[in-house]
């Protein structure tokens, strides 16, 4: 199949794009930042001039402007899924998969919530917002183009190279730095998304069973693992949980409260939806790192 893809300079493009490849599809880049060569790369400018000339089975809308964006540039992030959605009709396609954030529920809190599909929507932070109007957008829009649109709610992505506070702390972990932590990093629950679920998802979405779906699906790994465990699993002994007294104490400053709940808040996504109506096994998060952790041995 022909797919196009947006962001694949980013943290799951970078591995989605080669996976896609690998089954076989020919995979054409939307890009920003790669220099067009009008055969597998393309600019957005190329994609809004109509100069792709080959038809598009699935078009993969992964790009985003920044995850930490202000109220300034949500106009900018929701215009960029327009320019994907007055593309379709001229690609000739009539399937969208677009990637959204779990954060359109809510953020983190210390109060634990399991969010399904059909959990009301309160974004809080202008990336959330944005992919929020991005996704009623596209909603609205694919009846009035006809297309089946796939829209998939994220977690926080588990690569090493994001610049988030977790992303930080666990590259300290896997340094073998020694990582003060809490002792409410033992009990509190979080969902992550593992590359190794997105491939299982994709392979089943691109399969040759030619499973066609319209709809918003949680896209996580299987259960939810406590702050403290993930560390452990990338260093047992860099982690040293501090005493209770400390942790109360620490937890009353006000500066720190923000960084302390995206850390040690919970957010648990349901994804049985998404393993029901794809029939795909997904996998725990502890399986995905620990598989990760032998396989770059």
């Amino acid at each position: 199949m022909n797919i196009a893809l947006t962001g694949a300079t980013g943290s799951i493009g970078t591995e989605l794009k080669p996976f896609l490849e690998g089954l076989g599809h020919s995979v054409f880049t939307i890009s920003s930042s790669l220099p067009s060569d009008n055969s597998s790369i393309f600019s957005y400018e190329d994609l809004s001039q109509r100069k792709i000339f080959c038809k598009i089975d699935y078009f993969i809308h992964l790009a985003s402007l920044n995850s930490n964006l202000t109220e300034n540039n949500i106009k900018s992030e929701v215009a960029l899924t327009e320019l994907v959605l007055n593309s379709l009709e001229g690609l000739g396609c009539s399937k969208l998969i677009f990637f959204s954030t779990a954060k359109v529920y809510g953020d983190n809190s210390f109060i634990k919530e399991i969010f399904t599909e059909s959990s009301g929507a309160q974004p809080q932070c202008p990336y959330s917002k944005a992919k929020k109007i991005c996704e009623d957008l596209i909603l609205t829009k694919s009846i009035e183009l006809k297309i089946e649109a796939t829209i998939f709610r994220l977690p926080p992505v588990l690569n090493q190279s994001d610049g988030s506070n977790l992303g930080k702390l666990i590259r300290l972990v896997d340094s073998g730095f020694p990582v003060p932590c809490f002792p409410i990093g033992n009990f509190n629950q979080r969902s992550f998304i593992s590359f190794i679920n997105i491939q299982e998802v994709f392979s089943a979405f691109l399969g040759d069973a030619g499973i066609s779906l319209g709809q918003i699906y949680n896209l996580a790994d299987d259960g939810d693992i406590a702050l403290n465990s993930l560390l452990r699993l990338h260093g047992k002994k860099s982690i040293i949980v501090i005493p209770q007294f400390i942790e109360t104490l620490i937890f009353k400053i006000s500066f720190l409260q923000g960084i302390l709940l995206k850390l040690y808040g919970n957010f648990i996504l349901d994804n049985r939806q998404l393993k029901h109506d794809l029939g795909v096994k997904l996998y725990s998060t502890e399986h995905a790192v620990l598989n990760k952790n032998k396989s770059s041995k």
